[in-house]
C-alpha cells in the first residue's frame, strides 16, 4: 500500500460546514521497520481543546507509529465541541462516529468492522473518544483516553478560564451548562444499562502523575471497573502535554494491537 499523508476539506451534513481532516495511510517503505505488517487497522485520533486536526502530526510521532503498527490514522477537526451533538447546533458525535467513517470506508476502502477500528484522543479528545465509544460500542474494538476530561462539571468549575464563559458551556452541553449526566461515569452507566458491560470495548486510560486530571482519571477507572467494564489505568511521571502523550499513544497502540 503506498504511503499517503492526506490533508483536505470536505463538507459535513452533520455539521453543515466544510471540515478539515488529516489522514495517514501506512506504506511499504524502509523508513521504519514494521512490527505489524499483516492487515491495516483504522485509528480515529481526536485532538484536545484549543487545537485542531494538525495537532497530532505536529507534536507527536504518529506518522511513524502508523507505519510501524500498520495503522491508518484519521484525525478530524473537532473545534471546541467536546465531540458532542450540540443541543441547537453542529452534531460532532454524529460526524465522528457515523458520517466520517462512512466516507473513509467509501473513499479509501479501509476496514470498518469493529475488530479493525479504534478510537483515541487526548484531553478533550479523550473525553470525545470515551463518549463516542460508549455511545457506539459495536463500532470500536478499543478506546484510548489519554489525560481525558472525565467530568465537564469539574472542568467548568476548576478550569473555567478554558471556556468563553457560561454561554459557550450552554452551547455545547445545554442551557444549564454541563451536568453530572455528561460525565464519563454517567455515560458508562447508561451504556451498560442499554448494551451490557460485555458489549463495551476495552478502555485504556493513561495520565501523567503530575497532571491535575490524574485523580479524576483514576477514580473514573475505578468506577468503570465497578460497572464490569474491561479497562486499564496507567500513570507515570508526566504532565498534561505531548511529551507524555507521544509515549502514551505508542503504548496504547501496542496494547490495542496486542503487541504487549
Amino acid at each position: 500500500m503506498p504511503l499517503s499523508t492526506l490533508s483536505g476539506d470536505l463538507y459535513s451534513e452533520s455539521l453543515r460546514i466544510t471540515q478539515h481532516v488529516n489522514i495517514i495511510i501506512p506504506d511499504k517503505s524502509d523508513d521504519f521497520w514494521s512490527t505489524i505488517d499483516d492487515e491495516v487497522r483504522v485509528l480515529y485520533l481526536l485532538h484536545g481543546l484549543g487545537a485542531n486536526a494538525d495537532e497530532w502530526t505536529r507534536f507527536s510521532m504518529i506518522e511513524a507509529y502508523a507505519k510501524i503498527y500498520d495503522l491508518a490514522v484519521v484525525m478530524p477537526d473537532g473545534n471546541r465541541s467536546f465531540y458532542e451533538n450540540a443541543p441547537s447546533g453542529p452534531r460532532y458525535l454524529e460526524w465522528v462516529s457515523q458520517e466520517l467513517p462512512a466516507i473513509i470506508h467509501a473513499w479509501f476502502n479501509l476496514p470498518s468492522d469493529r475488530e479493525h477500528t479504534f478510537i483515541a484522543g487526548e484531553s478533550m479528545g479523550g473525553y470525545g473518544a470515551l463518549s463516542i465509544g460508549l455511545e457506539n460500542p459495536g463500532a470500536y474494538g478499543g478506546i484510548v483516553a489519554l489525560s481525558p476530561v472525565t467530568d465537564p462539571t469539574i472542568l467548568a468549575s476548576d478550569f473555567s478560564e478554558l471556556f468563553f464563559g457560561a454561554a459557550e458551556q450552554a452551547a455545547v452541553f445545554g442551557s444549564q451548562g454541563p451536568s453530572k449526566a455528561d460525565s464519563i461515569v454517567a455515560k458508562a452507566e447508561q451504556s451498560v444499562k442499554q448494551n451490557g458491560a460485555g458489549a463495551i470495548p476495552r478502555i485504556i486510560q493513561m495520565v501523567g502523575a503530575d497532571d491535575p486530571f490524574a485523580p479524576h482519571v483514576r477514580s473514573t477507572a475505578e468506577e468503570l471497573t465497578s460497572l464490569g467494564i474491561e479497562n486499564s489505568y496507567s500513570s507515570w511521571p508526566g504532565r498534561h502535554d505531548f511529551l507524555f502523550w507521544n509515549e502514551a499513544i505508542e503504548r496504547s497502540i501496542r496494547m490495542l494491537c496486542e503487541v504487549e
